[in-house]
């Protein structure tokens, strides 16, 4: 009997095939199968290895106390067939190890962490630019809900509705029935979770009115700052004129005098730069809480158009956010 035939694509190993001889020919008995699992996978030029296994399959007491790292050992072929066989017959003890490089010591997880870092980011750009033209990086929900709007919808697939139809039309009136109440079970599931992002994302709008108050007070702040700034400015620079115009009679004062003007100098364009920043944030963050309340205004209209599709009925609650109005 001839063993299956090798197949030139596959990397594995055939089946083994099991040899059973009507002759009086003597046979080895009591020789474990080759196991598998001892035999690595290895790409062969013409044929893959067949492993030969001619005596059955038992349990051997004395096999499960042999030491692993003895080689298995494999029976004797008695006929031709059998000894064409045997030359495919892979031996793990031929099979080299292979080799490790003794410089490397980063560990895989090191360079997948590395490569992770390097791989940029797959997020969608914000829709809002600033004064210079840049994108504001915004807050989670600067691009709109992540249930409703175009970009959670899936996009239409003429193959699928064919499908569907091809199967509707096999369907008996309970099976339709059936999926009809699982889908409307699914339905209820998605719209709490809509209404659960309703809430999420006014509580993200309100972290950004948070923010912006607080760049207010900074930018308050400021301002008496520099006005503070430009007051002694003033009254320096006028000073300095009175100095100037007696600086052969009090050149001391007028030195004293020029020394105090630079450094009040140098604090009025501190403040005013830090005033200038404070204003530039100040727009940066009301622009984009004006984007997040309209983005939000919108989110609540397609909501509103979801859920009543979902459950059948317009929602009765009150504006979840009444700042809009």
């Amino acid at each position: 009997m001839n063993g299956t035939p090798s197949s030139e694509t596959s990397v594995y190993f055939d089946a083994p095939t099991l040899h059973v001889h009507m002759s009086d020919t003597p046979t080895t008995e009591g020789v474990p199968a080759a196991p598998l699992t001892q035999s690595p996978t290895i790409d062969a030029p013409a044929k893959t290895p067949v492993l030969v296994a001619n005596a059955p399959t038992q349990e051997n007491p004395a096999s499960e106390s042999t030491p692993a790292s003895d080689p298995p050992s494999f029976p004797v072929p008695q006929t031709d067939a059998e000894r064409a066989e045997a030359r495919d017959v892979v031996n793990p003890n031929d099979i080299p190890e292979p080799k490790t490089s003794p410089t490397s010591t980063i560990s895989p997880g090191h360079h997948g962490r590395a490569a992770s870092l390097d791989t940029p980011s797959l997020t969608r750009p914000s829709v809002f630019t600033n004064a210079d033209g840049q994108t504001i990086a915004g807050s989670t929900f600067i691009n709109g809900a992540g249930t409703t709007g175009p970009n959670a919808t899936a996009e239409h697939n003429e193959s699928l509705h064919q499908r569907a139809a091809s199967a509707d039309a096999v369907l008996s009136e309970g099976q339709k029935a059936k999926i009809a109440k699982n889908g409307a079970k699914g339905n209820k599931q998605l719209a709490k979770i809509i209404k659960t992002e309703a809430k999420v994302e006014k509580k993200a709008l309100n972290l950004a009115l948070k923010e912006l108050a607080e760049l207010q007070k900074i930018q308050k702040t400021a301002v008496k700052r520099e006005a503070k700034a430009q007051s002694a400015y003033t009254k320096t620079l006028s000073t300095f004129q009175k100095h100037e115009a007696a600086f052969l009679a009090a050149r001391s004062k007028y030195e004293a005098s020029q020394a105090l003007l630079t450094s009040n100098t140098e604090a009025l364009e501190i403040c005013r730069g830090n005033a200038k920043e404070s204003t530039a944030s100040m727009q940066e963050k009301s622009q984009e809480v004006d984007g997040l309340r309209t983005m939000f205004d919108v989110d609540e209209k397609e909501r509103e158009v979801k859920l009543v599709e979902l459950t059948g009925k317009p929602s009765t609650a009150r504006s979840r956010f009444s700042i809009l109005g």
